[in-house]
């Protein structure tokens, strides 16, 4: 594994009791206030998020650190107060008419098809030429490190995404959080596609329990 241009990248997911990852196609019923809290937590922890388009759209997503508490925690740590938003679009289809794009403290590094532009908006955007190599995904991490100066990368979906992270060996840590609910029917799970070549271990770090919640916290194979 190279380490000079080498991020930590974190994927947190929520998903139910029998493995489902959404309800009526959302997540947001299948986190209490527990999960909302640990997910807030967890941003503060990193340099970047990243949101595939079509999360970015379902969630309506906004500013990615909510409440001033938060920043403040973020600069406690030497961080900016938000942190930066991470989009990959091969269709370039980005919902730029989501909140995310209206708020001035708002920073995106969008890497998307060639010939790809942003509106004006509010938020200070960067759009970056997605490659087209075997290792796209490698190549966003490297221009985040160095275009952007990030160590860290949050990853919250969606299951394409995630998935594509996980058969690069890309993924250090998986938070995974427990709702006691049920959902049933052929909802999506957290990863989609094909299987990986070989199973991926994963080991335990942590396991918090709120109200029958669980949150664990896996380290991934090799770190």
């Amino acid at each position: 594994m190279t380490t000079h241009w080498r991020l930590s990248v974190e994927k947190c997911s929520a998903r139910c009791a029998d493995g489902k990852a959404t309800a009526d196609g959302r997540t947001a019923s299948l986190g209490g206030p527990g999960d909302r809290a640990a997910f807030h937590l967890l941003r503060t922890e990193v340099d970047a998020v990243l949101a595939g388009t079509r999360t970015l759209f379902i969630e309506n997503y906004g500013p990615l650190t909510k409440e001033p508490r938060l920043s403040d925690l973020r600069l406690r740590a030497g961080r900016q107060p938000q942190a930066l938003a991470v989009i990959i679009s091969r269709t370039s289809t980005i919902p730029f008419d989501i909140p995310l794009f209206a708020d001035p403290a708002s920073r995106v590094a969008l890497y998307a098809s060639p010939g790809t532009t942003a509106p004006d908006c509010a938020a200070e955007v960067t759009v970056h030429e997605l490659g087209s190599g075997d290792d796209q995904l490698g190549d966003v991490l490297r221009s985040l490190r160095a275009d952007h100066g990030v160590r860290s990368l949050l990853c919250e979906g969606g299951p394409s995404l995630f998935s594509a992270l996980l058969a690069a060996g890309l993924i250090d840590e998986l938070f995974l959080t427990f709702a006691p609910k049920l959902v049933g029917g052929d909802g999506m799970g957290i990863t989609t596609g094909r299987p990986l070549d070989e199973l991926a271990d994963v080991r335990l770090i942590s396991a918090l329990e709120q109200d029958g919640t669980l949150f664990l916290r896996y380290a991934c194979a090799g770190d």
